[in-house]
């Protein structure tokens, strides 16, 4: 009899110790499934679900001209390349001549041939309101300055520009270039002078403002890194793709 009810013990004591293991497992994971919920920044899979929208800004060098695909096209796939799930953004799938003559990468863009920075800034509103970007590569002011207006007055028009994009998402991301050699070279170099001042009156930590040098190494002779004196051929594309690239790494 003692026997056969140790024997009972032993069964029940086995039954026990089964039970609350797979109890505990199934306890951790739910926490662990919990935590992940919870958490105050998404897991992986939510931060690939969501790609990070970028809105290229500017004029015919954003745009693309003539027979070039421009910037953009090198630019989505170093990102794309590097693993990272961006949605460029814009109301605009055209360079200055129709469609790009490659046209394997996201088109969408703003920008907008032969446009002043104060053209933009009339339709600004409408193009972030919707799209909401989470990141702005302007680059803008060729046009300005080669119509006479100032430096000075030009510079309020962007800053008026990266507010407008604050409206619409207070956590945006500015990137916001010296620009190009275009023609009118000390009128360029008065209004590069004046951007690491804009940036970083206009910085805040929820929406900072980076200074993208795409001056300092760009040839903008004929032949060189331009097909026209102004406007990037191959080369000149890569070194504006390559230059936007490592500044995005910083805030992507």
């Amino acid at each position: 009899m003692r026997r056969w009810l140790l024997t009972i013990l032993s069964i029940v004591s086995v039954f026990v110790v089964v039970v609350v293991g797979v109890i505990g497992k199934g306890g951790s994971s739910q926490a662990v499934f919990s935590a992940g919920k919870n958490a105050t920044k998404p897991v992986l899979i939510a931060q690939n679900s969501y790609p990070t929208r970028i809105m290229p800004l500017g004029d015919s060098i954003t745009a693309g001209h003539e027979n070039q695909n421009g910037y953009r096209r090198l630019l989505w796939f170093y990102l794309r390349n590097a693993g990272y799930n961006v949605d460029f953004v814009g109301s605009t799938q055209f360079n200055c001549n129709g469609r790009t003559p490659l046209s394997d990468f996201d088109l969408d863009n703003e920008g907008h041939c032969g446009w002043r920075a104060d053209q933009i800034l009339e339709r600004i509103d409408e193009w972030a309101s919707n799209t909401r970007p989470d990141v702005a590569l302007i680059h803008i002011g060729t046009n300005d300055l080669g119509q006479e207006q100032s430096p000075e007055s030009t510079i309020e028009d962007i800053r008026e520009i990266i507010q407008k994009f604050r409206n619409y998402n207070p956590y945006v991301k500015i990137l916001l270039a010296q620009i190009i050699g275009c023609g009118y070279r000390e009128r360029i170099e008065q209004f590069n002078a004046l951007i690491p001042n804009l940036a970083s009156q206009t910085y805040t930590s929820q929406s900072p403002v980076i200074v993208v040098d795409q001056y300092n190494g760009f040839d903008a002779t004929w032949g060189v890194d331009t097909f026209d004196g102004c406007h990037p051929n191959d080369t000149g594309e890569w070194k504006v793709a390559t230059r936007w690239f490592d500044a995005l790494k910083q805030v992507l």
